[in-house]
């Protein structure tokens, strides 16, 4: 069993669930060729190195557009083209839903939330804001599959379940052509996998995310945001017409908001974090005082080792120039609100137990050290023996630490779990 710190430690390596190893190396290649192939004769035959060459045409343009500098104004609907959705199947997909499949792995609570929820309420809903194909959901989805099934074994025919609850999915996105893509896609999910029995139902909603129309449901089982803000306006009025309505209807599992690794983009999650408090969340927050990265030259993200699974995906990756090896963003999941009787330790936010480290180790005049965020400031320690890493989760050094505005403190009690690197 892993301990507390592991567990909630960012830096660590993800594992992922069987079943998305599947639809990344037999239904999604598959799909994409019978669906996007310009010629009739190629559909219906097996994905080929010849596909890899073919397909990663429109990959390589379309990864110029995903960068820190683009411009919102110029950001083509990238969904309206063909080859650029397809590209984002057979790449973006896999590499947007290994990013939640890691949080969700983190926060194995959170998932028990959702859960919960919707064995009470008889449907587990998942809403799924900028949802492009379902990406988000569909990695949850498979995921609680794979929790409550269990992994699937070689040589070995999968145990039959039948579901606790309903599955209601809502896909929100403004472009109509990637919800229709994405629906085609879930209609195989459960031919690849018939252990599952129960009932799905699949909303799809046409629209800008904000725009909620009269009598939206807004109460989840969970609520997965992907990119959305990134890819938004600045402009306050759409925050609160567009999150606001999901934070006041919080149940299950919560909102869970993940974007770039992008400075702009962390610190806007930051502010809207700071705005929450006091508030009970899943992470990665470990205290409720100001963020000390909502401004300024620094901003929270993380970079999480990770060894994707998908063969496609691995030679899309050199395609790309080289073998995807990390796994960089930021976030924040926000949780129902604060019960004394369900509290989490971690949670234990005005005089926290635990604190996130957030940098690798750094060369100082001092030596090598590292940042961790703690209320208000940001503060230093001594890199120990055994290094610490962006993500890490540690006990805290000492309540003095706290309150000399960032002092430096040059012993910690040594964390149980590796790190990362060798």
């Amino acid at each position: 069993m892993k301990n507390e710190l592991d567990l909630h430690s960012l830096a660590q390596k993800p594992q992922f669930p069987t079943r998305w190893t599947i639809l990344l190396d037999e239904l999604i290649p598959q799909f994409v060729k019978n669906r996007f192939s310009p010629n009739e004769s190629w559909k219906n035959k097996p994905f080929s190195q010849d596909d890899v060459v073919f397909f990663s045409k429109g990959l390589l343009e379309l990864s110029d557009f995903f960068t820190e500098d683009r411009e919102k104004a110029k950001l083509p609907n990238y969904f309206t083209t063909a080859k650029f959705r397809s590209s984002y199947f057979l790449y973006f997909f896999a590499l947007q839903g290994a990013k939640f499949l890691t949080l969700f792995e983190r926060y194995p609570a959170a998932i028990d939330a959702a859960i919960a929820h919707g064995k009470e309420t008889g449907t587990l809903r998942i809403v799924d804001v900028g949802s492009g194909p379902g990406t988000a959901s569909i990695a949850f989805l498979i995921f609680v599959l794979e929790k409550l099934a269990g992994p699937l074994q070689k040589n070995k025919a999968p145990r039959k379940l039948t579901l606790p609850f309903k599955i209601q999915l809502v896909w929100i996105d403004h472009n109509a052509t990637i919800l229709k893509d994405g629906q085609a896609m879930l209609n195989a999910l459960f031919e690849y996998f018939p252990e599952f029995e129960g009932s799905i139902d699949l909303v799809t909603d046409a629209r800008l995310w904000w725009k909620h129309p009269n009598g939206f449901q807004f109460e989840s089982s969970i609520v997965l945001f992907g990119n959305v803000l990134n890819e938004s306006s600045d402009d306050p009025r759409i925050y609160l017409s567009g999150l606001l309505p999901f934070l006041k209807k919080i149940k299950g599992a919560g909102v869970l908001m993940l974007e770039p690794a992008f400075k702009s983009a962390s610190q806007r999650l930051s502010q809207i974090r700071d705005e929450l408090m006091p508030h009970r969340l899943w992470g990665p927050c470990l205290h409720e005082g100001k963020c000390p990265l909502a401004e300024g030259r620094d901003w929270c993200h993380f970079s999480v080792p990770a060894e994707l699974p998908g063969t496609f995906f691995k030679k899309f990756s050199i395609k790309l120039g080289s073998k995807r090896e990390w796994l960089k963003f930021s976030f924040i999941w926000v949780a129902e609100n604060y019960e004394k009787d369900k509290k989490l330790i971690l949670a234990e936010q005005t005089q926290p137990k635990f604190v996130r480290v957030v940098s690798d180790p750094m060369r100082t005049p001092r030596g090598n050290q590292n940042q961790l965020c703690s209320p208000n400031t940001i503060t230093w320690i001594k890199t120990p023996m055994r290094p610490l890493y962006r993500g890490d989760v540690i006990p805290a050094p000492s309540a003095s630490l706290f309150k000399t505005g960032g002092s430096r403190h040059d012993s910690i009690p040594q964390p149980k779990f590796k790190p990362r690197r060798k």
